[in-house]
């Protein structure tokens, strides 16, 4: 009698006999997975684009810049200026635009004529806008550039031991470059005042004949307007005189009897904008110009000691 055995049952392996659960579980995993590479993927490209646009700078504007300017040296400079940019492809563009007399270059500069002025030091802007208050907080200086050595000048005399008492000098007749007029004879020990030194305090820029203490030489001093003091050299026994107002006199630097100190020099040159105007990458891009090696190298190379420089960021 044949013997009948049962059929073995068939051994359960998951991988090749998945129930429809587990298939749904997986196909979910998957999924997640792209997802998740997906949105990580989007992430670091905002991330990278978000860094590139931090770190490019911002465009120039194609529109030139207006900068106002007295011819020399600060029209010569930013001249100069506008060939290193063209030499670099910066895509700053200048145009420059020398003063004249009459004008007032903050109004201009206010009333948005034009974009910056150079050619005021500090000492001046602050007075203008005190007179000025509807400016406050419009106006701001940017940067230092250069000092233009102010001097005593004779062509009558080799010495200031040489100037006999009673002597009539020309000095400044506004206030905001007498008292270097006056600072220079105290230190050449000419007179004393009331303040040591032309250290750019409210104190010392308000120094006029009134804080003279000590005049042992009786010295005159008659106010003049700035040219005039140049062109009337030859006539007067000793005038004070501007160093870009000198260079283009054909004045020689190393034939004045006595100069204000080029070091610490509170009647710096500054470039002067608007607030709004700060953070224009042509202000800024300019800025850096002024700043440089390169300028401080063509100041001294060019201006035989009447324009020292003096370059420094005043805003961020």
């Amino acid at each position: 009698m044949p013997r009948f055995f049962p059929k073995p049952k068939p051994s359960f392996n998951p991988s090749s006999n998945p129930t429809p659960k587990r298939n749904a579980l997986r196909t979910l995993l998957a999924l997640s997975a792209v997802t998740l590479a997906a949105l990580t993927g989007s992430l670091a490209a905002q991330t990278q684009a978000q860094t590139q646009a931090q770190a490019a700078p911002a465009p120039v504007s194609s529109e030139p810049l207006k900068v106002y300017v007295t011819p020399t040296p600060q029209g010569d400079i930013l001249r100069y200026v506008q060939q290193l940019a063209n030499q670099d492809r910066s895509g700053l563009k200048l145009k420059v635009i020398e003063s004249n007399q009459g004008l007032d270059a903050n109004q201009l500069l206010y009333k948005g004529d034009v974009d910056a002025t150079l050619l005021q030091h500090r000492p001046f802007f602050d007075s203008w806008v005190a007179a000025h208050p509807e400016a406050q907080g419009r106006l701001v200086n940017a940067a230092t550039l250069l000092v233009n050595v102010f001097g005593l000048y004779s062509s009558r005399y080799a010495s200031l031991q040489d100037i006999p008492d009673g002597a009539a000098l020309l000095v400044p007749n506004e206030q905001t470059n007498l008292p270097r007029a006056l600072f220079i004879l105290q230190q050449a020990g000419l007179l004393e005042l009331s303040h040591p030194q032309s250290d750019g305090s409210s104190a010392a820029l308000a120094i006029d004949e009134k804080h003279i203490t000590a005049n042992p030489r009786h010295l005159k001093f008659i106010p003049t307007e700035t040219r005039l003091r140049a062109k009337s050299l030859p006539d007067v026994e000793a005038s004070f005189i501007n160093g870009d107002i000198a260079l283009t006199h054909d004045i020689d630097p190393q034939s004045a009897l006595a100069l204000e100190d080029k070091h610490n020099n509170p009647y710096a040159n500054v470039l002067t904008t608007r607030t709004e105007l700060l953070e224009d990458p042509r202000i800024q891009q300019l800025t850096d110009y002024l700043l440089s090696d390169a300028v401080a190298a063509f100041i001294n190379d060019n201006y035989r000691g009447f324009v020292v420089p003096d370059q420094k960021r005043l805003q961020p």
